[in-house]
């Protein structure tokens, strides 16, 4: 008969009163606490906002004046409020659950910084757009315009928030995202009312600047830092995560078209004097964002097959939407059923193929970490999508132009385009660089396993180990000087120490000599069985998939042969 495993005292793991799984769990030993560091510094960063938006919101916002028009506002506007902001906190919110231990923070803090960004964005905005230049007021005016293209600069965090979602701390990701609203107000203000772009949609405004804003960040914040890209096995997703990011895809397709119109209705005390092409908008940015969508959908799914010899989940659940981007900027011109299907049907196999073979090739070359995929997504589409506007502009009347001639148009387009992305691009690295090295308390940067993990942030949450493949990788690094993307691998960064305790972010030791009470969690010898995790990312035919945790829960933990035990130098088991 197999003998009972020795009992883990609760003075060694800290959590005597916690379940047996917790008891077994030894991921979080040698791990930074992280609840002192979002009451230290999560915590003032929060209040220190509200603060501000109070401030402000009782001196400086008062509602706008409607009279008779204010059933007018709600019925032209606010179905299209409500559009974008399902698309804001539902289709972007799940649409980043797919990675399979980072679903509470994909939702949750889409959740708060959506509602961080809105916010500001009514004071950055307003201020923008009614006090700084065109009306001159001494206070910002609110209506449900505005509150709409306050939602648009939430989308735009959000989609910014794709590229560092996993690697980026929430105190990190607070001020990243409070840093982007205003420039996201300077620029749209230049592409919208100086540079007099076609941009409907948002495809230069909010996609594109999105994008670049959240690559530039991240390429600062993960600089440092091995495994932030695609070749931490965290960074993926599992069956069911998918399935839910399919929700966030679906509605987001669903609510597109709400998206690129929503703003392009007349109002009925300006009907008789608008033009044709005014009153069409909204219809033409419908049907021209619908046919596009449609069209991306099916071309996603033959280039995703074609490329490789399968669907591609990650393709279905980002790709199908490009259409959606690349036609933001060209919605309200007069174009042909068969041109909108066609701008989709494009924007969608040059999606998948940045997918395919654009994203690796970055993440390898310059380690360009997108956790999200956002550069596929919406960067290269709204690229695509900026260039349509200006093309088309060339064989459509001036009536449906905001410039005089299509040539002029195309130039100021293209124009539009090179300053956004050169503002967003600054932007986020100033934003990114200042996040990661500003840190007056010390607290600790993210370790290899708390990436793209729950656990270090949420209640009742443990850090997943990474596979042993995982150590052996970086210590082979480490060995001959090299890392993930030329960066040297510290062995803190491999196996953090904190009061005397280590661990590899594998759960088991580094090779190399201990010091005699130096405490470390090894992986005792155990047979191959379905209930065991797998071991190097791999795993016997019978054995549970590959998304397991290393530890499960219920019978399988408590039949394991060998759990975790901790082992002291040169004593034996404890």
């Amino acid at each position: 008969m197999q003998a009972l495993p020795p009992k883990i005292p609760a003075s060694v793991s800290g959590h005597g009163t916690q379940s047996r799984r917790h008891s077994l769990d030894w991921s979080h030993i040698g791990l930074p606490s992280r609840e002192t560091q979002l009451r230290a510094g999560f915590v003032p960063s929060a209040a220190v906002v509200i603060v501000i938006f109070v401030g402000l919101f009782f001196g400086l916002t008062q509602y706008t004046e409607l009279g008779t028009n204010a059933q007018e506002e709600v019925d032209r506007f606010y179905k299209y409020l409500v559009d974008v902001n399902i698309m804001v906190w539902i289709g972007f919110g799940f649409l980043m659950t797919f990675m399979r231990r980072y679903g509470y923070g994909a939702v949750a803090l889409n959740y708060f910084a959506s509602a961080l960004m809105f916010l500001e964005a009514i004071l950055m905005i307003g201020a923008t757009q009614q006090v700084f230049w065109n009306y001159h007021r001494t206070k910002i005016q609110i209506d449900i315009a505005l509150l709409i293209d306050c939602a648009f600069c939430a989308a735009s965090g959000m989609i910014a928030f794709g590229a560092i979602i996993g690697k980026a701390t929430p105190t990190q990701l607070l001020w990243l995202l409070f840093w982007q609203v205003p420039l996201y107000a300077l620029n749209q203000q230049l592409v919208i009312h100086t540079f007099k772009a076609l941009d409907m949609g948002g495809t230069i405004v909010i996609h594109l600047f999105g994008a670049y804003y959240g690559l530039a960040a991240s390429l600062m914040i993960s600089r440092k830092q091995p495994l932030h890209g695609l070749d931490n096995p965290k960074n993926s997703g599992a069956y069911l995560n998918d399935i839910f990011s399919m929700i966030g895809t679906i509605f987001l397709f669903i609510y597109w078209p709400s998206f690129n119109g929503a703003l392009a209705s007349v109002s009925a005390g300006h009907m008789e004097e608008a033009t044709d092409a005014k009153k069409a908008a909204q219809f033409l940015s419908i049907v021209n964002t619908l046919l596009s969508l449609l069209g991306a959908g099916l071309s996603v799914f033959a280039t995703s097959a074609l490329v490789g010899g399968r669907f591609n989940m990650v393709h279905i659940q980002n790709s199908t939407l490009a259409g959606g981007v690349a036609m933001g900027a060209a919605c309200t011109l007069r174009l042909t059923p068969g041109g909108a299907l066609a701008v989709g049907l494009g924007a969608g196999a040059i999606s998948t193929l940045g997918f395919q073979y654009l994203m690796p090739f970055l993440d390898r070359t310059i380690g360009l970490g997108d956790t999200c995929g956002v550069h596929n997504l919406h960067g290269i589409p709204a690229i695509v999508g900026t260039l349509v506007a200006g093309l088309a502009a060339l064989g459509q009347h001036p009536d449906y132009l905001e410039h005089d001639t299509g040539r002029q148009q195309l130039g100021y387009q293209v124009l539009a385009g090179v300053v956004t992305m050169g503002i967003a691009i600054a932007g986020g690295l100033l934003g990114g660089f200042v996040v990661s090295w500003f840190n007056p308390r010390g607290d600790d940067p993210l370790t290899v396993p708390e990436l793209f993990d729950d656990g270090p942030w949420w209640e009742h949450q443990r850090v997943e180990p990474m596979p042993i493949s995982t150590s052996i990788h970086l210590s082979n690094m480490s060995a001959h000087g090299k890392s993930h993307h030329n960066q040297s691998v510290s062995v803190g960064q491999l196996n953090p120490i904190r009061e005397g305790r280590e661990i590899a972010v594998s759960g088991v030791p580094a090779t190399g000599q201990r010091s005699v009470g130096e405490i470390a969690v090894t992986m005792q010898a155990a047979p191959v069985m379905a209930s065991s995790a797998p071991v190097m990312g791999m795993h016997a035919a019978a054995a549970t998939p590959i998304d397991t945790p290393l530890f499960a829960d219920g019978h399988a933990m408590e039949n394991a042969a060998r759990p975790v035990q901790p082992m002291v130098a040169g004593a034996g088991n404890v």
